[in-house]
């Protein structure tokens, strides 16, 4: 980007200011930008591609959200990777050469639905099948099929609880660092919420919310009885446990209540309940949520 292509005489009495500042500062700042963009950028392509190579693609995600929970915009970041994808193909770089930065390679993307050959983006006079099953439709027994990883059965679990709390106008943190070590962590606790300060008690210091969202059936939880046992002996808030999923053991909080009132374990000052995700939804919008905010 040369410093000729600017004819500051045209900006009058700014032009020998503004020719020096683009010359000693400006331009070289911003060649400067554009490059650390498509280096950035690149990295993250091929990341994700290492991801999807390893049958891994839930790790790109999650490095993707501990970039935005570092204050850096992720989302953005995975918006401009088809436009750096299109713009490295020797087969559609032609058409951007001449757009220097990725933003506006992605505004031509979007405003005249290109895409690379054999890619994931859709364009609307192209007939495709972007989805994929993961098991043969079985809508008699619908139990049957392919089975969610653990991440991703948690992260819908937890998905679906923000959801609730963001349409009720209740203020919120996700993946809050608590201040204590529970048993079995090597480092500070992560509580998946924890929820602002309501008016009235138990409520008036706020309180946590674990999401424990099963996809296999088990005879046993052992995690829930861990996380039991973590709430009754660590926990400085008092907590709400959303318990869920297809393979959800039936009776599992009664058994682990009986067995810790055996030992004389009391959860009734830690924990306020333990519930399905349609019970959670129930209480919070007849007891937490501000209807008017939510209208």
């Amino acid at each position: 980007m040369q410093i000729e292509l600017f004819n500051t005489d045209r900006y009058g009495v700014m032009g020998l200011p503004w020719k020096r500042r683009l010359k000693n500062r400006g331009l070289p700042a911003l060649q400067e930008l554009i490059q650390n963009e498509t280096i950035w950028i690149g990295e993250l392509c091929a990341m994700e591609d290492e991801a999807h190579a390893e049958s891994s693609p839930e790790a790109f995600e999650i490095f993707l959200s501990d970039l935005e929970k570092m204050g850096l915009p992720a989302k953005q970041f995975k918006s401009l990777m088809p436009a750096y994808r299109y713009k490295q193909n020797p087969l559609t770089a032609g058409k951007v050469a001449h757009l220097p930065m990725l933003c506006q390679v992605k505004g031509k993307i979007d405003s005249e639905q290109l895409a690379l050959p054999n890619s994931k983006v859709m364009m609307a006079s192209e007939p495709t099948s972007p989805n994929k099953l993961s098991a043969p439709l079985n809508f008699d027994d619908i139990s049957q099929g392919g089975r969610l990883t653990p991440h991703m059965a948690g992260k819908i679990g937890e998905d679906s609880v923000e959801n609730v709390l963001s349409n009720l106008g209740i203020e919120y943190l996700t993946q809050f660092t608590a201040p204590f070590i529970g048993w079995g962590k090597s480092r500070q606790s992560r509580v998946d919420f924890k929820i602002a300060a309501f008016d009235d008690e138990p409520l008036d210091r706020g309180f946590y919310i674990e999401v424990k969202w099963r996809n296999r059936q088990q005879s046993a939880d052992d995690n829930l009885t861990a996380l039991l046992h973590n709430i009754e002996a660590w926990y400085d808030l008092p907590t709400l446990v959303l318990y869920d999923g297809e393979g959800a053991v039936k009776d599992a909080y009664d058994t682990v209540r009986h067995q810790m009132d055996q030992k004389r374990r009391k959860l009734g000052d830690k924990l306020l309940a333990v519930m399905t995700y349609n019970e959670f939804v129930l209480w919070a919008q007849t007891q937490l949520g501000q209807q008017e905010v939510a209208a």
